[in-house]
């Protein structure tokens, strides 16, 4: 799904405040420069992931050493750590155990700063997890998925952020727990980007110890198929159920005619407009089923 003009003023936007906490007046001006070149010479059908993995590369130029998600990671990482045990209960006693761990993986999307501000992911995660997370919205969808997944002989979970990865565990342990002698696999970022989840973080909340892992071979905050690694070209191929979470992965991936299942909390207005949902809904997609609308909706009021 191509970046088109809502995009371009919510990445600028976000690399603005980056700006302004870390630069003077003309260190600004020079990085906000190349932010927008590098807007107008992407590669054409790039998505805003993309541009979220470019940007990360010049922030880095600019401010060597610097990593303006690395606490926000390391305490959405411990914040749901701590929350582990109660939630793998919950999932447990649960009439369908694998569907309500689907339930938390989806609400665990929140925890997303590079769309929500830190406060407002947690007043959002916390609301949804005052009492059992929300029914999927597509049961037809989930019936289909629960089938494909109870016949799969290899699973490939795309993930996303940090701290939400703690909540994808609860997610595979309930496929291992069905058949113990199915593979998972598990996908984080090849690099820094955003708050996203790398193989630091997938090994610090111990998902490298229920599963087996690969990465993204690239820092692009989503899954685009021209710029992935090897390894997770080889994981794609093999999968019989590919699981994306994510709007990153679903805005880069929406259209491959994959076996993907999209799984995400809607938090942005491009893609509330493009699946007429409003926004802060739980999504679940099949991609060979999914409609998805003209990417250039106009305008969002």
């Amino acid at each position: 799904m191509q970046f088109d003009a809502h995009c371009m003023e919510c990445l600028v936007r976000r690399q603005l405040n980056l700006a302004l906490k870390y630069g003077d007046g003309k260190t600004m001006d020079a990085y906000m420069r190349e932010v927008m070149q590098t807007i107008l010479t992407a590669p054409k059908g790039v998505s805003a992931p993309w541009l979220a993995g470019a940007f990360a590369g010049i922030f880095q130029r600019y401010w060597p050493g610097e990593d303006a998600y690395a606490k926000l990671k390391q305490d959405s990482n411990d914040l749901v750590m701590d929350m582990l045990p109660r939630l793998r209960e919950a999932v447990d006693m649960a009439q369908d155990p694998l569907e309500m761990a689907l339930r938390y993986a989806c609400v665990g999307n929140f925890l997303d700063f590079g769309i929500l501000a830190p406060e407002t992911a947690r007043q959002e995660l916390d609301k949804s997890l005052e009492g059992e997370p929300d029914e999927l919205a597509d049961m037809a969808v989930w019936a289909k998925m629960r089938g494909e997944l109870m016949g799969a002989k290899e699973v490939l979970i795309l993930g996303d952020n940090a701290g939400e990865i703690v909540f994808d565990m609860l997610l595979v342990e309930q496929l291992k727990k069905h058949d113990p002698a199915l593979t998972v696999t598990y996908c984080v970022r090849g690099g820094n980007v955003q708050n996203d989840a790398t193989r630091q973080d997938a090994t610090y909340c111990g998902m490298d110890k229920i599963c087996a892992m690969v990465d993204s071979g690239a820092n692009i905050s989503g899954t685009e198929l021209d710029y992935i690694g090897d390894e997770l070209k080889a994981a794609i191929k093999r999968a019989d159920v590919i699981i994306a979470k994510g709007s990153g992965n679903f805005e880069s991936m929406a259209g491959c005619g994959l076996n993907v299942y999209y799984v995400f909390m809607c938090k942005c207005r491009r893609i509330a407009k493009l699946m007429k949902v409003p926004l802060m809904s739980a999504m679940l997609l099949r991609e060979r089923d999914a409609v998805i609308a003209d990417p250039y909706v106009g305008r969002l009021d």
